[in-house]
């Protein structure tokens, strides 16, 4: 599927027209979840080594452009865009790195609220951006039909910055989930080990408010490999009293029927279910 995709970026293979008789599949904008979509139904066949070529055949190239610190610092809106909420220290850096295969896209540090600004990252834009990023040269191309944005925003809660400044991302964060039209998913991250704190109560009952139809709401538990001993960290787990509470705060902020992924960036638990729903990012 990845050797295909190659092929139609080059213009070699060229999918079939929607009137011809010839084409009764919808073809996804990367063939990659298709195949995604068939391990899921054989869960037993796949492997770390599977989920790597994975993870390299949706996450080409991935670039850091910009950090917002309002609406007009973000980038035109181009392409679909996943966002990922969370409080400080929840391990959203780690997470985007996890997801994109990268080290150190996102810088992560031990000292919470390092994030104080809207990062943007394009995935699979066209080749070669970061000249055009860095020096100014004129490069030619387009991004890829799966180009999209992943946008890092700012943690609540240990943020050692000033109340105004606080302010400030909370009316930021509010205009942008209301009002971005190419935002498609919102992954709000809450640690596994504690469950929600007032501060994601308040994200859930905003979300709840005012986030449009056409924008997904997906709660991540991370850090469950913390919750396990080494033999089982692999799969990861929740305490029963934990999903209770995220679960009943969910229901009275009504997005109770919101999925929730289960996820470790170390031990990279969660990443195809994650990248499910950044397919409707990709998609857009």
């Amino acid at each position: 599927a990845n050797e295909c995709e190659g092929k139609k970026r080059e213009g070699s293979v060229v999918v079939c027209e929607e009137d011809e008789e010839s084409c009764d599949v919808e073809v996804p904008c990367n063939l990659v979840y298709a195949v995604m979509n068939a391990m899921a139904t054989f869960p037993t066949e796949n492997s770390d080594k599977v989920y790597e070529a994975l993870s390299n055949a949706l996450v080409r190239r991935c670039l850091f452009i910009t950090g917002a610190i309002d609406m007009k610092g973000c980038p035109k809106a181009d392409r679909g865009e996943a966002a990922f909420i969370g409080r400080s220290n929840v391990g959203k850096s780690s997470l985007v790195n996890m997801l994109t295969n990268r080290k150190s896209l996102a810088y992560t540090s031990k000292r919470p609220g390092k994030t104080q600004q809207f990062n943007y990252f394009a995935v699979n834009d066209k080749p070669n951006l970061e000249k055009e990023l860095k020096y100014g040269d004129d490069v030619p191309g387009q991004p890829d039909l799966d180009s999209f944005y992943i946008v890092d925003l700012p943690g609540f809660g240990f943020a050692q910055v000033p109340q105004q400044q606080r302010q400030q991302w909370s009316e930021f964060m509010t205009e942008y989930l209301e009002t971005r039209k190419t935002l498609r998913v919102v992954f709000h991250l809450v640690d596994a080990r504690h469950g929600p704190i007032d501060d994601d109560l308040r994200i859930m009952k905003q979300v709840g408010e005012s986030l449009p139809k056409n924008a997904k709401y997906v709660v991540v538990l991370t850090k469950a490999d913390k919750n396990v001993k080494n033999t089982q960290k692999q799969q990861g787990r929740v305490a029963r009293d934990v999903m209770e509470k995220l679960r009943d705060a969910m229901r009275r902020n009504k997005v109770g029927n919101a999925p929730v992924i289960l996820t470790s960036a170390q031990t990279k638990l969660g990443r195809d279910d994650m990248w499910r729903y950044l397919r409707l990012a990709a998609e857009n």
